[in-house]
């Protein structure tokens, strides 16, 4: 709580600055361009307010009072203080810099890129903290914009460029079928649609690339599980006899010698990762770390 009277302008303070330091009104009216009949007024009014005359004229000069004296110090320090937290764009210099990044992900995208990220950045941003969070792909979006996030690593969903945030394509890949061992010869559409899937529904959405293009071909798949993340998944198929469809990188995660990966049996879908991040300066480099591990 603070205790300032609801009729004090804290523009007055500028105003104590600004003669303590010049001397005269002349002056000091025209150090904070205002005219000298304006700065009068404003003084007079501190001076009522804080109940002391505070500068008295003395051999041509404004010479403080003991009372301004005592509060100058503090008045110098909290308009130090405004000016460099509130006003002040601080330039960003990830080599000494320890903020935090918050990055929203899935665990898929957050397994492609921060492994490498913070290998890449032990020696660029030593002291950079990240901070990896799931959460829904809308809430994700809002945040991003409001300043409570920093990135989003996320899949190709279309945003206004005119929205703020800054799209960039991290990396694009494609999707495989993922089937128990010997289950299957070959796979084929008529196996696809029949199987039992597992669905990661990464984002909480529940129609992805792969149901819409199946619907506007009037196929239905059989999904008997649904999870939230990809971790899991080499023990589902294993157990469940289920098959699951996957971006290729996600093969690294599994066990490959105890699965069958096939193609998938309708025309190549691409999956692409895109970076989004708004336009301030230490956001758009922790973008440019992460598009270059890529390059």
């Amino acid at each position: 709580m603070h205790f300032i009277p609801h009729e004090f302008d804290l523009n007055l303070l500028i105003v104590f600055d600004a003669l303590y330091r010049n001397k005269t009104v002349s002056k000091s009216a025209d150090a904070i361009h205002i005219s000298p009949s304006a700065f009068s007024h404003a003084l007079n009014r501190l001076r009522v307010l804080l109940d002391d005359p505070l500068f008295v004229r003395m051999g041509g000069e404004m010479q403080p009072t003991k009372r301004a004296d005592d509060i100058a110090p503090f008045i110098f320090e909290m308009l130090i203080n405004l000016s460099s937290q509130v006003f002040e764009k601080k330039k960003f210099d990830p080599l000494i810099s320890s903020q935090s990044f918050t990055i929203s992900a899935t665990d898929y995208t957050a397994f492609c890129v921060i492994p490498s990220l913070i290998k890449k950045l032990k020696s660029s941003a030593p002291n950079i903290k990240l901070k990896i969070i799931f959460q829904n792909m809308a809430l994700s979006f809002e945040d991003l914009k409001l300043g409570k996030i920093d990135l989003i690593l996320g899949y190709s969903e279309q945003l206004d460029s005119s929205s703020g945030v800054n799209i960039t394509t991290c990396f694009t890949d494609k999707y495989i079928v993922v089937a128990p061992k010997n289950k299957y010869a070959a796979m084929s559409l008529h196996h696809y649609a029949n199987a039992n899937h597992i669905k990661i529904s990464a984002w909480d959405d529940h129609d992805g690339i792969i149901d819409n293009l199946l619907k506007s071909r009037n196929i239905h798949r059989k999904i008997s599980l649904e999870v939230p993340n990809m971790m899991i998944v080499p023990y589902l198929i294993e157990s469940n006899d289920c098959i699951i469809t996957l971006p290729l990188r996600a093969i690294s995660i599994l066990n490959s010698s105890k699965f069958d990966v096939f193609d998938l049996p309708f025309p190549e879908i691409k999956y692409t990762v895109n970076v989004y991040a708004t336009k301030e300066d230490p956001q758009q480099w922790l973008k440019h770390q992460i598009i270059s591990l890529f390059e």
